[in-house]
């Protein structure tokens, strides 16, 4: 039996999922959220970072970035160290030297997973998350007597273990008394982390916190203003593009998703679908759902890309695999009514089921159509 929709309807449930969500929809990779580690070697983290490199964007940023090590070099001289290090404590249990560069191992380890998480790059993030939790187990002490000597890089690294569960429970409120004490011992970057410890008991703190990490190349510190200026009444475009673009030029998927949604809505300037796609492609690319999902919308609408409802289903699935919502909704839509892809009300359902209880309240219009076709 073939569901048929009132297309006005069709299409105004649509409409409410429509690229216009990517602001508020769109995910600002959650620093506090837990990371599910996963098997990611050096070899495959290489290749991604070759296949993702970012092209020039439209806009430069105000203040240059200072260059950072090669992010995948670092995790395979840090491995290759390690090695070398535990081969001489198995020679020699009571050598404190190498005891000792193996704690600071593990603090540039920590480090790195930090910068890594910070560009949006999560297979990276688990290959050193896995990396402190295999090779520098014991090397807790070692970073505590650091950190007593006033080092604050050390302090540092402890509250990244605690925040992430490495070497011990998952553990927030340890993790922001480490941040802060390293920002007392000196140690800059930790402003990021602290401005979100403190947010919200001291919000005007936290956001000259967070400008002095933007501005000193923080990259999910830059995503994070370039929301807020989205988000003030009236949005700051200006602002926005500027620290977005800081974060898009450092990698930044999500960054890349959302200055598209700027260019397809016209926030701060003319409509220019075009760029929009190519933002939305470059992210879609790194696996950003939102990018996907609305790079899916330019297809079902044909905006600035063919029309294509086939390409459409396939960004609105990929995404809605990924667990973005908005996907969800659209892929189960475009199942409920067989466009793009074969009629499949069982997996309209699934995914519209999916979509309801992540909050999409359209999704109940669609499954109540579905019931009232079944009772006919």
């Amino acid at each position: 039996m073939s569901l048929i929709f009132d297309l006005k309807q069709y299409y105004r449930i649509a409409a409410c999922l429509s690229v216009t969500l990517g602001l508020a929809t769109a995910p600002a990779a959650d620093v506090w959220a837990k990371a599910k580690p996963r098997q990611v070697d050096a070899k495959t983290v290489r290749q991604k970072a070759n296949t993702n490199k970012p092209r020039a964007l439209v806009r430069t940023a105000r203040t240059a970035v200072p260059a950072q090590i090669d992010p995948v070099n670092e995790l395979e001289i840090i491995s290759s160290e390690t090695i070398a290090l535990r081969n001489a404590l198995e020679t020699d249990p009571d050598d404190s030297s190498s005891r000792q560069k193996l704690a600071l191992l593990a603090l540039r380890s920590a480090r790195a997973a930090e910068r890594a998480l910070s560009r949006g790059d999560d297979d990276l993030f688990n290959a050193y998350r896995e990396q402190i939790r295999t090779r520098f187990v014991d090397t807790r002490p070692g970073l505590e007597a650091m950190s007593a000597r006033g080092i604050g890089a050390a302090e540092y690294a402890l509250g990244a273990l605690a925040l992430h569960g490495m070497l011990e429970p998952r553990n927030v409120e340890r993790a922001c008394a480490h941040f802060a004490a390293a920002l007392d011992k000196g140690f800059g970057g930790a402003k990021f982390r602290h401005a979100q410890c403190i947010e919200e008991n001291a919000p005007a703190r936290a956001f000259a916190l967070l400008n002095e990490a933007a501005d000193g190349g923080h990259v999910g510190a830059n995503e994070r203003l370039g929301r807020i200026c989205l988000e003030a009444q009236p949005p700051d475009a200006p602002c926005a593009f500027s620290r977005l673009e800081r974060a898009a030029n450092d990698g930044r998927a999500s960054a890349k998703s959302l200055l598209g949604w700027m260019y397809a809505e016209g926030i701060g300037g003319k409509v220019d679908a075009a760029r929009a796609a190519r933002y939305y492609r470059e992210a879609a690319r790194q696996g950003e759902p939102s990018a996907r999902n609305n790079l899916g919308e330019l297809h079902e609408k044909g905006r600035s890309v063919a029309k294509d409802e086939k390409a459409a289903f396939e960004y609105y699935l990929a995404a809605a695999q990924s667990g973005f919502p908005p996907a969800q909704f659209n892929a189960g839509r475009l199942y409920a009514a067989g466009r793009g892809t074969a009629q499949n009300l069982g997996e309209a359902r699934r995914w519209l089921g999916e979509a309801e209880k992540a909050g999409i309240t359209p999704a109940r219009e669609i499954l109540d159509l579905l019931d009232q076709q079944a009772d006919k």
